[in-house]
């Protein structure tokens, strides 16, 4: 892998801790043992000035292209063209779709088989346009109503919950979700190489915030 490229597969020492029984731990938000470094950072970020969505959409998709290179692909993807999502034309450019106005269905994972068993028919509509190798195979970001960039993630859970990490820190800074918009990178083949979908979304939000974009769940796609 290029050596610019690599800093961006590290994960972020400051996103985890160690427990009493020496093991590494995911941060949370709920300021267990005291621990608020999640909580603090995203006070910091709020207080940045917000990034618009079409600088965050251009810079990840300045970067995906610089992963599809270094993966042997040098023709640059170029792409103007629709998807149809809840009966709305949504806008494809390049690597990335611009979805909006969308209602997105929470999935179900079941424990003993390890695995999801339901999930919003939206993200096979995604899967079979771009030819994923699954249907979570997806990094999104969703933004707050202020504009802040409030998550990086990856999956098939797509949601405007206040409940889960995010949704706390959010709420936190008093900030609201906004619904109207989710800007979602498929992540082909050509993307992935041999990289995971957790990689594509670590290296996305350390780019990210390279070129200072603030983001309210600073170390979420470090998890």
């Amino acid at each position: 892998m290029d050596i610019e490229l690599e800093k961006f597969f590290e994960r972020d020492d400051e996103a985890f801790y160690i427990n009493e029984n020496g093991a590494r731990k995911f941060r949370g938000v709920h300021r267990y043992y005291n621990d608020i470094v999640r909580n603090e950072k995203a006070d910091e970020q709020a207080e940045l000035f917000p990034v618009s969505f079409s600088k965050v959409f251009s810079c990840v998709n300045e970067f995906l292209e610089r992963i599809r290179f270094d993966n042997g692909y040098k023709k640059k993807i170029v792409r103007c063209e629709y998807i149809e999502l809840d009966n709305i034309q949504q806008v494809v450019l390049d690597n990335g779709i611009i979805a909006k106005d969308c209602n997105w269905g929470s999935c179900e994972y079941d424990k003993k088989q390890k695995k999801y068993t339901d999930w919003d028919a939206k993200y096979n509509v995604i899967c079979d346009r771009f030819q994923l190798k699954q249907p979570y195979d997806i990094v999104w970001l969703k933004f707050t109503t202020k504009g802040h960039l409030g998550v990086v993630a990856k999956g098939f859970d797509i949601n405007y919950d206040y409940t889960n990490s995010s949704g706390v820190l959010i709420n936190q800074v008093d900030e609201n979700w906004d619904t109207t918009i989710v800007l979602i990178f498929p992540l082909t083949s050509e993307i992935l190489g041999n990289h995971t979908s957790g990689d594509i979304e670590l290296a996305i939000g350390k780019y990210l915030i390279s070129k200072k974009v603030p983001i309210i769940d600073y170390y979420s796609h470090n998890n």
